[in-house]
């Protein structure tokens, strides 16, 4: 019978243990609060960072509030003077007075009222079609203005007033060296309705052809009739509701003709010589 080989058994010193594992707890827990007191000293200082900004902001704005108000109860914030721009034949000071606005006006105020300004001069003046505000060395405002477009002019007195796209005459009457010369005439012109009538005829032909026309007469024979006296002397009779379709023939039949005509599209289409008479009454000699 064999012996059988005795284990080497190896004994282990527990005190040296123990304290190894001291050891090793200590080293954690003081990695443990050096971690927890550099997120502290984070927080503190994000937290210190957020009360800086915040009363920083609060600093900032209550500057602005005192600039602010100090600025609005010094003379700086009031209308100094008003500069109207756009509209050379109207009067400023007119202008100005329908607009209502005074010295006493704060600038701050007025270049918010663009729209309300639009509303009352257009009302007031036709040929306005949309009033922006600005200002220049802080008080002294300025009132940029749009105009309508004009399509034509009718003669009234010693000078003319300014037809409008929308059909409406313009307020004001203009000498005859201030007119746009490539614009037609209406002349002749008695009734308000026969002039509204002959504006939106005129506002719907096609673009050469408005070119084209040098002056449209309002003595006609009937309400329903329009005369335009062209550019080449020629003179197109139309009738109103048909004249839109029939007045594209109105190059072709021109380059047929030798000298100033008649050209009748009322009733089809057919051209005659102008007659001496004719040609007076219209002043085209």
């Amino acid at each position: 019978m064999r012996h059988m080989a005795k284990k080497k058994i190896t004994k282990k010193d527990p005190k040296q243990e123990l304290s190894g594992w001291i050891d090793y707890k200590n080293k954690t827990n003081n990695n443990e609060k050096r971690r927890v007191s550099a997120s502290l000293t984070k927080l503190q200082a994000e937290r210190r960072h957020a009360l800086l900004t915040r009363l920083g902001f609060i600093i900032f704005f209550s500057l602005c509030c005192i600039l602010a108000l100090g600025y609005y109860v010094s003379p700086k914030a009031n209308v100094a003077s008003v500069q109207v721009k756009g509209v050379p034949e109207l009067n400023s000071k007119q202008l100005v007075k329908t607009a209502g606005i005074s010295p006493e006006n704060k600038v701050v105020f007025c270049l918010l009222k663009g729209k309300k300004y639009t509303e009352k001069l257009s009302a007031a003046f036709p040929e306005i079609e949309k009033v922006q505000v600005g200002v220049q060395k802080t008080n002294h405002l300025v009132l940029n203005i749009k105009e309508r477009p004009v399509i034509g002019y009718i003669h009234e007195g010693e000078g003319y007033r300014k037809i409008l796209a929308t059909g409406k005459v313009g307020s004001q009457v203009i000498a005859s060296d201030k007119i746009d010369k490539s614009k037609p005439l209406f002349t002749g012109y008695n009734q308000k309705v026969s002039l509204s009538e002959d504006i939106k005829v005129y506002a719907s032909l096609p673009q050469h052809i408005r070119d084209q026309v040098k002056m449209l007469s309002g003595e006609t024979r009937r309400p329903s009739q329009i005369v335009l006296v062209m550019k080449d002397n020629n003179i197109v009779i139309g009738n109103l509701s048909t004249i839109k379709s029939k007045i594209r023939y109105y190059d072709k039949i021109k380059s047929q003709l030798k000298e100033p005509s008649v050209i009748d599209f009322e009733i089809g289409a057919y051209s005659r010589p102008l007659t001496q008479a004719e040609k007076v009454k219209l002043g085209l000699t």
